[in-house]
């Protein structure tokens, strides 16, 4: 393959939006994959950046191959389907696929496992090195990321010393160290709860711009609207009521039909470490990891989100309310606010939080039933849902959210520009 240097592929420039009268920069740098399906945070990512390219914002991304669901042989094809194309940057480098994906300049480096946890000591070298060479090249005003592995946080410090300004995005509840945070100018966030979840932990400020989701609805009869749907058919998830539901269903509702999409985790190993029996899978239409939910959403008549765990926000609350489809979810992180009145919220019991393998009580499989049978069964109870669905999408406009995200990108630089003036101060004195 011949050597090719790293381009800009900048997005249609637009009004000057920083000091320098160019359009501002802004990058994703992070060896997970930005245009991973599987993945809330990188979905949120590449929404936000789409949206800034199109008010004229030049986006970039350097990543890596990693996936939350690898695609094994089938990623030469996920990614020429992307628009991606492979080659070497220089002569026996790794091999990088570049392209442009929804107005983001993309470039993407091969990592063999297709697994973060995975990549070996010589690829994250070989990344590191990548990141220098593109910072160099591309020139960001601000990069975006997220992680806490030792590259990570390598990677920050690198694009500081480069002059960007670095926005670390935080989307889910796992974080316990503050040093994480050390090589970073701005932190946000996708939910006020998440916001004050790490106020509370370990004092961090994080700024909620909320979930970037694409909630323009799309057309589907209601006649095709047949399934419950269930994804993720994992512990955390709240395999263990979606069965319980599965189960009151095939004992009262033979009718009520399930659709389970198998994205980090299948459902029939669930139902044998519970001891059920197998026959509860001729309820339900599992498919694998959707490049695009659409086509789920085109077939579900309710959604549930029965989670056990601290949910960030949850990008299938907004894809299922904007398409106007009602949602029975746990109560539990940014979950409410998320779905804004858009469906029904239920508690979680304690037991389940703490075992997400534990099974719920009857109390609460009883309440979580009797929501999800009337809206089965009853007619004008369902319309209503569908309707308070639509309306509570409407919060959700990506207007508001870009402008938001813009101060917040205009306050990280101002803040590196602090950074930088301290440095200078202690350099000289």
């Amino acid at each position: 393959m011949q050597n090719q240097p790293i381009s800009p592929e900048p997005t249609p420039p637009a009004q000057s939006a920083n000091a320098t009268r160019r359009p501002m920069r802004v990058g994703f740098l992070s060896m997970t994959a930005l245009i991973d399906p599987a993945s809330g945070a990188s979905q949120s990512i590449l929404t936000m950046l789409r949206a800034l390219a199109e008010r004229g914002v030049q986006c970039h991304a350097l990543s890596g191959t990693c996936f939350d669901s690898p695609h094994g042989q089938q990623l030469p094809a996920f990614l020429e389907g992307q628009g991606l194309t492979p080659g070497a940057l220089r002569q026996g480098g790794p091999l990088v696929w570049r392209g442009s994906v929804q107005g983001v300049a993309v470039h993407m480096m091969h990592v063999q496992s297709q697994h973060r946890m995975t990549a070996t000591a010589i690829e994250e070298l070989n990344f590191r090195d990548l990141a220098e060479s593109w910072l160099r090249q591309t020139k960001p005003d601000v990069i975006i990321a997220f992680g806490g592995f030792v590259l990570d946080m390598e990677l920050m410090r690198q694009a500081q010393r480069h002059g960007a300004a670095v926005v670390f995005y935080l989307a889910n509840g796992n974080y316990a160290r503050l040093q994480t945070f050390e090589p970073v100018d701005l932190v946000i966030t996708n939910s006020a709860s998440t916001a004050a979840l790490y106020r509370s932990r370990l004092q961090l400020t994080a700024h909620n711009v909320g979930l970037f989701v694409d909630s323009r609805p799309q057309e589907s009869p209601l006649a095709d609207r047949r399934y419950v749907t269930f994804v993720n058919p994992q512990p955390e998830k709240g395999v263990t009521l979606f069965l319980a539901l599965l189960q009151r269903a095939a004992r009262e509702c033979p009718d009520m039909r399930f659709l389970v999409v198998e994205s980090r985790a299948e459902l029939l190993p669930a139902i044998r470490k519970l001891g059920l029996p197998e026959q509860l899978l001729d309820k339900v239409e599992r498919v694998p990891r959707q490049t695009s939910l659409k086509p789920i959403y085109a077939q579900t008549r309710i959604l549930l989100m029965p989670s056990f765990w601290f949910e960030a926000a949850g990008r299938v609350l907004i894809e299922a309310t904007s398409n106007g489809i009602p949602v029975i979810a746990a109560n539990r992180g940014g979950i409410p606010e998320t779905l804004a009145g858009g469906g029904v919220v239920l508690d979680i019991p304690e037991a389940c939080i703490k075992d997400h393998w534990q099974v719920p009580d009857e109390r609460t499989v009883d309440a979580w039933w009797s929501h999800l049978k009337r809206l089965w069964e009853d007619a004008d109870a369902y319309a209503h849902a569908c309707t308070t669905a639509s309306t509570a999408a409407r919060s959700h406009a990506l207007d508001v959210k870009v402008q938001r995200l813009l101060t917040l990108l205009h306050a990280a630089l101002a803040n590196r520009n602090r950074r930088i003036e301290r440095l200078a101060q202690m350099s000289h004195g």
